[in-house]
């Protein structure tokens, strides 16, 4: 019986101009406590609402944001007692995101007494070029300070982000990011291409110029060096966006991949349950005002419904689907289902077969989202 606990930190020092996320930066301490005092309301709720989520996969714990790091501590280890009671949650991987302009070592030795025991790290880059234009508030030298203040806390799985196709950015540049990030005992990498969208910053000063300064063949050789790179380092690349030394898969995210339902907490923060994904409003005061209020219905899930997103899910993992598992959860065989949308991809080179599983090939690892969206 698996519980995976998604809480959505809504606070930040400033904002970056590249996220898309809900976040607000220089909040009022008094509207953080209150956040907070209604995100234990909310998590005594769901506990007594919802029994465990029926799935074979261990419980999960991921705090994200905004910036978890930013609070006071005492509000995120409270919250974080209070799930780990109401839902019954033990032993289990339970993440906190941290960015080094904020994070201490009271804090990071905080946390792991509290019983996180895995932490991500908004890293983003080491070149302080890159960093002042993304807007990050820390330097490399600060990054790798972030880094081993978690290791001088005692935590030993340690994830780190890096975006790449930044205009600035440099294969070799890249290459050394994430030497560096191994030789600081990193075990998990997160690498994402810069995303460009609407209401942000930079979708004002890039929307129209990033493809002229930064090329989709640039930005393909920049993320395929990444790949190439880690792999060099040992880390095996699990999912398309992460790659990890053995042992150190994100379970939390892996939950997600796996179309297992989970509770969330917190403004702006998403959740599945009995069948159906809902989200909360971007609105911190109507959250406070009323968390049930607050949320609303993004999809009511059929079974027909959680079978055709099912390879949609699967296919962002290395492994891909595994058609005994499809059979055993669907009651159906995948080629019955989708084998026309199978076929073609694999007379495009975009899919392959073997042992059991179907996965994308390294070119369709390039066009995942065009295969993903032939199942659906």
């Amino acid at each position: 019986m698996g519980r995976h606990v998604y809480v959505h930190n809504p606070f930040c020092i400033s904002k970056c101009p590249y996220c898309d996320f809900y976040s607000l930066p220089c909040v009022s301490g008094d509207k953080i406590r209150a956040f907070y005092k209604t995100c234990l309301k909310e998590t005594e709720y769901l506990a007594s609402e919802y029994k465990a989520l029926e799935d074979d996969y261990p419980d999960t714990v991921y705090f994200g944001g905004g910036t978890p790091s930013y609070p006071e501590e005492s509000y995120i280890t409270e919250l974080l007692k209070t799930i780990t009671d109401s839902f019954g949650i033990g032993d289990c991987e339970k993440t906190i995101e941290v960015n080094p302009s904020s994070l201490t070592m009271e804090k990071a030795e905080s946390y792991l007494r509290a019983g996180f025991n895995r932490a991500s790290v908004g890293i983003q880059s080491l070149d302080d070029n890159v960093l002042r234009l993304l807007g990050r508030r820390h330097d490399s030298g600060g990054a790798l300070r972030a880094l081993d203040i978690l290791k001088k806390a005692g935590f030993t799985n340690i994830s780190a982000d890096l975006i790449t196709g930044v205009p600035g950015e440099s294969i070799g540049g890249i290459r050394t990011d994430c030497i560096k990030l191994a030789r600081a005992g990193v075990k998990h990498i997160s690498t994402y291409s810069l995303m460009i969208c609407e209401g942000t910053s930079f979708y004002s000063i890039y929307k129209d110029t990033l493809e002229d300064i930064v090329s989709p063949d640039q930005e393909r050789a920049m993320y395929h060096e990444t790949m190439s790179c880690l792999s060099d380092l040992g880390f095996v690349r699990y999912e398309i966006s992460n790659s990890c030394l053995p042992g150190y898969e994100s379970r939390h995210n892996s939950s997600y991949w796996e179309g297992f339902e989970y509770y969330g907490i917190g403004a702006g923060a998403h959740g599945y349950l009995d069948s159906v994904r809902y989200g909360h409003k971007d609105d911190i005061d109507d959250y406070i005002r009323d968390f049930k209020a607050n949320v609303y219905i993004e999809e009511q899930m059929t079974p027909e419904d959680k079978m055709r997103e099912y390879p949609f899910l699967k296919l962002r993992t290395l492994k891909g689907i595994d058609r005994a598992r499809f059979s055993s959860r669907f009651g159906a065989d995948i080629y019955d289902v989708f084998g026309d949308a199978i076929k073609e991809n694999m007379t495009q080179d975009l899919l392959e077969e073997s042992d059991g599983f179907i996965r994308l090939t390294k070119k369709g690892l390039d066009l995942a989202d065009l295969v993903a969206e032939s199942f659906l």
